[in-house]
């Protein structure tokens, strides 16, 4: 009976413990009233963005391995072309197909490069109306009245560029207890979006700070 007394008293401080864990980085925040994302660090470790890179990298590869076979069937015309004397009504006759042909994949070219951009575009803005959603959750949990955008990325100081853009950084230092990042990222890679093409739902609370930092 002593043993379980006392396994019931470390589960009760275990389960404490527990529960006012967020509420110490939201009291931390409060403070300030002001934090910080890195949007970038977001996007490169969000799992579902990453799967729909990778998806549409692989139809990029597709589309140029199918435009490819076009070009070498092309080839192959341009070098029947060259058997025929010029002027003959054969050699007019594939010479016309050829041109057809070599404007047709022109257009698709253009067509499919101008579908690509959009697809990528498209994919970049749903992801980010998620984010967007789930830090005005948090935000308006722990009243937080602003969130600025910052790059947490180390920079190559042998990169005359790089160390342009950290000295025109608008946040010169930060707390990390203001860095917000690790919590939206855990939020958006445990909790698929309510619709495919937006994910507009609300953040539920209780996200634990993984050790991403």
């Amino acid at each position: 009976m002593k043993h379980l007394i006392a396994l019931a008293t470390l589960v009760a401080v275990f389960a404490s413990l527990n529960a006012v864990a967020p509420v110490a980085h939201a009291q931390n925040i409060t403070r300030s009233s002001v934090a910080i994302i890195d949007l970038t660090y977001i996007f490169e470790n969000h799992q579902r963005f990453k799967v729909m890179k990778q998806d549409m990298q692989r139809d990029v590869k597709a589309a140029e391995e199918e435009l490819k076979a076009r070009r070498k069937e092309m080839q192959s015309l341009g070098e029947r072309l060259r058997r025929f004397e010029k002027g003959s009504r054969e050699y007019k006759q594939l010479e016309e197909e050829l041109a057809n042909r070599s404007a047709d994949l022109n257009v698709q070219v253009k067509l499919q490069q101008k579908q690509f951009l959009e697809r990528e575009a498209k994919m970049y803005y749903n992801v980010y109306l998620e984010i967007l959603d789930a830090v005005k959750y948090y935000a308006e949990r722990n009243n937080i009245q602003l969130v600025l955008r910052f790059n947490g990325a180390p920079i190559d100081n042998n990169d005359p560029q790089e160390v342009l853009k950290e000295l025109n950084k608008a946040i010169v230092w930060h707390s990390r207890a203001v860095d917000i990042t690790p919590y939206i990222l855990a939020q958006l890679n445990r909790t698929p979006p309510a619709r495919p093409e937006v994910g507009r739902r609300p953040v539920p609370q209780g996200v634990p700070r993984p050790n991403t930092r």
